[in-house]
């Protein structure tokens, strides 16, 4: 008897030795290709791809903690621009509840040459600047001690950082802390995103690092590894929420859609109150009219002898497929 042939996906070209463009790394190169040669895949093709292909493996989902408050008009628009919309709101760091969130250590380290080719470098994003104005400019940047060079790079980055539109997804839906502070002490919703369904979007979602220290950040040989840096470092207490995040520069208090579809499922918090899902059944009502992929919802239990929590199907999940 023959043996069944497994199913396979179409071949990716293999890797090649290329060089990085100015600001840009292997490792992005390499992230474009990816979702270039994702896109013209089936579902499923993208899913055993992120499974098996990827290294580290992409987890299938990320998930996102929100309230839902029937009485404030605020939350219940921030539920429906992910329910009805399908867009997130992208929020500045000076939003965030740490104000350490996205900071660094800068230092300026380095010879003169290397300090006049930095500045030639920044040159190039203004074109229009006449030749004798930029020469006159670079005279006075170098007269410059180190303490003013970094007196006006920390102003600029905060500005940069201010003006930063982020999203950040947990890492574990069962995480009792993570419920009791961003899921409204168990009250609220976590909503359960599909990475296969839009990779274009998700696979931007990076690991957010955790230590004590600020990154170290030397302005002279400045790279995109350092704004990595900068955007995706915490404190390591904040550990527990295994954080990915998505950022966006000069994005901040926008939005950004996503495919309907990716949107899979909406966990309800063990303290939720039959008002919460009452209003999260009209909302439910306002995507089904929308014609949108239905969404499966679960409810968080206790677990019988340990602390933790089990996520089950709720009965009434039925009542919103399509």
């Amino acid at each position: 008897m023959a043996k069944k042939r497994k199913p396979s996906i179409k071949k990716m070209p293999q890797r090649t030795k290329t060089t990085a463009p100015s600001g840009l790394s292997a490792q992005s190169m390499q992230f474009v290709a990816n979702v270039t040669y994702l896109s013209g895949l089936s579902y499923r093709e993208r899913r055993r791809f992120l499974w098996n292909r990827t290294k580290p493996r992409t987890k299938r989902f990320l998930y996102k903690f929100r309230v839902l408050d029937p009485r404030d008009p605020v939350s219940i628009d921030r539920i429906r621009d992910l329910l009805v919309r399908s867009r997130m709101w992208l929020s500045s760091p000076v939003d965030f509840n740490d104000p350490f969130d996205m900071s660094a250590k800068f230092v300026v380290e380095g010879t003169i040459q290397e300090k006049l080719q930095r500045f030639k470098q920044l040159q190039k994003f203004v074109p229009q600047m006449k030749w004798s104005e930029r020469k006159r400019q670079l005279h006075k940047a170098v007269a410059m001690n180190n303490e003013q060079i970094l007196a006006q790079v920390v102003a600029t980055s905060e500005r940069d950082t201010k003006e930063a539109g982020v999203y950040s997804f947990a890492g574990d839906p069962r995480s009792i802390l993570m419920w009791a502070h961003y899921g409204f002490k168990h009250e609220g919703l976590c909503f359960v995103f599909e990475v296969a369904r839009d990779p274009q979007l998700f696979l931007e979602a990076a690991d957010v690092d955790y230590k004590k220290e600020y990154p170290v950040v030397n302005w002279i040989k400045f790279s995109s590894e350092d704004v990595k840096a900068m955007a995706l470092r915490k404190y390591k207490s904040w550990n527990y929420e295994n954080e990915k995040r998505l950022v966006f520069f000069d994005e901040a208090h926008t939005y950004r859609h996503f495919h309907p579809a990716a949107l899979r499922g909406i966990i309800v918090g063990l303290r939720c109150k039959e008002s919460t899902l009452g209003k999260l059944r009209e909302l439910l009502g306002e995507r089904a009219a929308n014609h949108f992929p239905s969404v499966t919802l679960y409810r968080c239990k206790k677990h019988e002898s340990e602390y933790k929590l089990v996520i089950v199907k709720r009965c009434y999940a039925r009542k919103h497929r399509r």
